[in-house]
């Protein structure tokens, strides 16, 4: 079992703790307030989210898309939700609780997903509502 941790990136103020949990059950997901953060369970897996708005945010932001196609657009991020995952094997095999996990936490803030294991990006996307 390895703990690890992804990000999502946005513009402070674009949510909150609370926004993260109202946004879970629409992805089947439920959270239980913990410490100063929300607690996630699906199974085995637990994730604990967080919220950091401290002023090193922008520069982190800056740091992580640093380089890539999403720089710009990073380097206006502010704050992030910061999510450890108990057991990132785990979690990438039963791929679903992840994914929905960080759909949730994206459609609440408009962030930007990051994965430190591969320093993959993944970009806001919107809906198209005249599919």
């Amino acid at each position: 079992m390895t703990a690890a941790r992804f990000y999502v990136y946005f513009v402070r103020g674009a949510a909150s703790l609370d926004d993260a949990a109202v946004a879970l059950p629409d992805h089947d997901l439920y959270a239980a307030h913990k410490d100063a953060g929300l607690e996630v369970r699906s199974g085995k897996l637990i994730f604990t989210v967080t919220l950091d708005e401290t002023d090193g945010m922008g520069t982190a932001a800056t740091e992580a898309g640093k380089d890539g196609e999403f720089e710009n657009d990073m380097s206006l991020c502010t704050a992030r939700f910061d999510v450890e995952i108990n057991d990132l094997e785990t979690a990438l095999d039963e791929i679903h609780a992840i994914t929905e996990l960080q759909a949730a936490l994206q459609d609440c803030s408009g962030g930007f997903i990051f994965l430190p294991w591969n320093d993959g990006i993944i970009e806001p996307w919107v809906a198209d509502d005249d599919l």
